[in-house]
């Protein structure tokens, strides 16, 4: 099974102009876990999960950007509403994880499976060439599971 097959399409993005706070409206909004961020041709150029509003200090390659990044170098528990505030302005550019593993939709089932597994990913952008086309993520995951006889 392919990746066109159980992907979701229509993803709603957001650009490197955009603020946090929009793109928090939105994933809040809508119910997303997480933001592709693509250029005015389309193009994938980073991402902004939930995550990156708790912040953790494990190293995974598709967290966007660590709470220090997003909200300061000296981020303290107890200045977390004014650290949220003052975030708000802040462009999806200065703050996003650029460096952010995709698939294609040629890619397997399997392939799917194996770069989410090996990479701790619950999420991932799906790419032709390098215009975002839709995301996977685990509730793609049960589709396909679905859809296999």
């Amino acid at each position: 099974m392919k990746v066109s097959e159980f992907m979701t399409k229509d993803v709603i993005s957001c650009t490197e102009e955009n603020t946090v706070e929009e793109a928090a409206k939105i994933m809040h909004d809508k119910g997303f876990s997480v933001m592709p961020v693509v250029d005015g041709a389309g193009a994938l150029v980073g991402i902004l999960t939930e995550s990156d509003f708790v912040g953790t200090d494990a190293n995974i390659p598709h967290a966007l950007a660590s709470i220090k990044k997003l909200f300061g170098q000296n981020f303290y528990f107890s200045d977390a509403e004014e650290i949220y505030k003052k975030s708000k302005a802040k462009k999806l550019g200065e703050v996003m994880t650029k460096d952010v593993t995709t698939v294609t939709i040629d890619q397997s089932l399997s392939d799917v499976i194996s770069v989410m597994s090996h990479n701790h990913l619950k999420r991932l952008p799906v790419v032709d060439g390098d215009k975002l086309v839709g995301i996977i993520t685990r509730k793609d995951l049960l589709k396909a599971y679905n859809k296999l006889s």
